[in-house]
């Protein structure tokens, strides 16, 4: 039995049955956890969804910003632009069992020895924070899914702050938990630079400004493509850009072993 962490596969089913084969995944007693963005960009969306959608007793993800994307088109008609890979997944006959499942996909998994997000965990929250408010914004996504989703796009609160209205709070959570790269010594978030660094000093990665001395566990998360892959104590970004050209990697986490396709 082994469990595996697999970053962005944005719909690259081909790369992701390669992986499957190289990491040699046994359905009977192996686990596949995946960091968010299942779908969009490479073209076989719906596949993806599909595969993991069948091996769910085997397979989790958490949400990423594109699954939230599609989520919000699907419950949102009028706002569905042309994007041939979700067109796809809503004409598929088994599009409300699919999206229903991906609804109610984590924002966070908390494994014995791994916590798993899509863009990372609020440097200003300690790991327990991080846990209680992503599933707190969780519950509010499956319960009122229209309200919320309808209330989700925007930039603003940059910070977090416990006085902040319910809907802003639940859009920050939904933002460092899936969109988050860069982040000021204030703890405003910044959507604008997207590379691997900034010019602009005061900006940093999120991750930088974690204590990694008094973390409980290594932290795995996705979404940052031009960071690629990396790993420095306890943080591992394990979007290297499969849908980009580059490769879709899995990360064994009983010893730590790193597999990778193109």
């Amino acid at each position: 039995m082994a469990d595996y962490v697999i970053g962005d596969v944005q719909g690259c089913y081909d790369a992701l049955m390669a992986l499957r084969k190289k990491i040699n995944f046994n359905p009977d007693c192996d686990r596949l956890y995946f960091l968010g963005d299942l779908v969009n960009r490479g073209g076989q969306s719906l596949a993806v969804l599909r595969w993991v959608y069948a091996r769910q007793a085997n397979c989790q993800t958490v949400l990423g910003n594109h699954d939230l994307s599609l989520l919000y088109r699907y419950y949102f008609p009028l706002k569905r632009q042309k994007n041939a890979e979700f067109a796809a997944i809503f004409a598929a006959t088994d599009c409300d069992l699919l999206l229903s499942w991906l609804l109610h996909s984590p924002l966070a998994i908390d494994l014995p020895n791994a916590l798993l997000t899509h863009a990372g965990v609020y440097p200003w929250w300690s790991l327990a924070e991080f846990l209680q408010k992503s599933l707190w914004a969780s519950k509010k996504l499956t319960r009122k899914t229209e309200k919320y989703l309808k209330k989700m796009y925007g930039d603003t609160p940059k910070r977090y702050d416990d006085g902040l209205d319910k809907m802003a709070r639940w859009r920050f959570i939904i933002n460092s938990c899936t969109r988050m790269r860069f982040v000021d010594a204030e703890g405003n978030l910044d959507f604008k630079e997207k590379m691997a660094t900034s010019d602009k000093p005061n900006l940093k990665p999120w991750f930088s400004y974690l204590n990694q001395s008094e973390l409980p566990k290594p932290i795995f998360f996705g979404h940052w493509s031009t960071l690629g892959f990396y790993q420095q104590g306890k943080i591992n970004a394990l979007d290297s850009g499969c849908v980009w050209g580059g490769a879709l990697t899995a990360v064994r986490l009983d010893d730590q072993a790193v597999f990778q396709v193109q």
